[in-house]
């Protein structure tokens, strides 16, 4: 059966590195639990559903395998510093960046792309060109909302692309980030993605140290 003509694909791993061949993504049974995978221009993810080991069967590979240059730290910087600087504490208003590859520089750039801006919610200004090309999308939450909201959920559902948020933009920032997988929003680290900006905290890594020392 050829799975590149299928959707939805489900197969059992054969080796650690395997191409996605299903259209949408594919279902992988590995020795280290059952994965989902797929596959973009930008990069492939691999991430786990169910962490179990079954005997038999290889360890196949879990995060993100970059086709471009992995994002730099330039573009992370700057992005937290345009949230700081654009708003101040007292009049904050959520903003949203995407983070696209630009094929003429050949480099990573960003942008703002929002629309109906307020303290607690914006959207995407989808018109823009630049929002079919971006694999990242990336908003700002007020001070202390350090999880998605259940509006962030249903904006982000039925896509492929890295989402994420930025709290605290003005007092020692946090930023959480997920992969969106069409119907599937699953955490990732920060590492996955690029490196950390200096002084910025991680909360998907900070709770997953937190889960192994309780």
């Amino acid at each position: 059966m050829d799975r590149r003509n299928e959707f939805i694909g489900h197969r059992i791993a054969k080796e650690r590195f395997e191409p996605v061949e299903a259209i949408l993504y594919e279902y992988l049974f590995a020795g280290n639990g059952v994965l989902i995978r797929a596959q973009r221009e930008e990069f492939t993810v691999s991430v786990p559903l169910v962490f179990r080991e079954i005997k038999g069967l290889p360890t196949a590979f879990v995060g993100i395998r970059w086709h471009k240059p992995k994002v730099p730290s330039r573009i992370w910087d700057e992005i937290c510093l345009h949230a700081r600087i654009s708003n101040s504490k007292e009049s904050f208003r959520e903003e949203l960046y995407l983070v696209y590859w630009d094929n003429e520089r050949y480099a990573w750039q960003w942008c703002t792309s929002s629309r109906d801006r307020t303290y607690a919610s914006t959207i995407a200004d989808d018109r823009r060109p630049e929002y079919s090309d971006a694999c990242i999308e990336v908003h700002t939450h007020p001070d202390g909302a350090y999880q998605f909201s259940t509006a962030d959920d249903r904006d982000e559902s039925g896509k492929f692309r890295v989402f994420g948020i930025i709290a605290d933009v003005h007092d020692k920032p946090k930023i959480r980030f997920r992969c969106g997988i069409y119907d599937h929003l699953i955490p990732i680290p920060f590492s996955w993605i690029g490196h950390l900006p200096r002084g910025v905290v991680d909360l998907n890594e900070v709770e997953a140290l937190l889960q192994m020392m309780l």
